[in-house]
């Protein structure tokens, strides 16, 4: 199975207007109900979500669970009473944080705040909660203005994920591409990206 991973889609690093293949990819993505994981150097405070104001996250590492209320990205289970939706102490429930993507978030996708450019670095867990929800490939688009979409694909390969880089979907490509596609990364349009469920 295939996680489209969305490296800093906000309003900082993205610019306007959005590169049309990555708009259309997570449309394709969404549209097949797709496993979606946008990671950003910050959360947004919850009065501040869509107005771009960033909260003080930046030096916490963050991870969410899955919106269905099931396991987060490292596989811990939220705990209940045995009461379908109700948690037993409302201060225990992981709470998604709210990221300020242009691409707009989910409630079925995994929203992630990772300070470190590496996400698999910066999210606990994140390499085993995705080999736990089968995913093998990784395909890889967003903003490298900081760097995070070469460390994060680097580190996908490095773990030993399948790599796709989609090359038209990146905002600050460079020659990176050439060399993750010597390591044994796949680059490819945003329009000749399909994803296996």
């Amino acid at each position: 199975m295939d996680a489209l991973l969305l490296v800093d889609t906000t309003r900082e690093h993205l610019p306007s207007p959005l590169p049309q293949p990555l708009v259309d990819l997570v449309a394709r993505a969404r549209g097949v109900g797709g496993v979606i994981v946008h990671v950003a150097d910050r959360a947004v405070d919850d009065g501040a979500a869509g107005e771009g104001s960033a909260d003080g996250a930046e030096g916490s590492d963050e991870s969410a669970g899955s919106a269905d209320g099931g396991a987060d990205a490292g596989g811990v289970a939220e705990e209940h009473d045995g009461q379908a939706g109700e948690p037993d102490d409302a201060e225990d429930v992981d709470v998604q944080p709210q990221i300020d993507s242009v691409l707009g978030t989910t409630e079925d996708e995994l929203v992630l705040v990772s300070a470190a450019p590496d996400a698999f670095e910066g999210v606990e867990d994140l390499a085993d909660g995705l080999d736990d929800l089968g995913v093998d490939r990784i395909i890889v688009a967003g903003s490298n203005a900081r760097g995070a979409v070469l460390e994060s694909a680097a580190a996908a390969l490095a773990i030993g994920f399948e790599l796709t880089v989609v090359a038209d979907g990146i905002v600050e490509p460079g020659e990176w591409i050439a060399d993750l596609e010597a390591a044994g990364a796949v680059v490819k349009s945003g329009a000749d990206v399909w994803l296996k469920m």
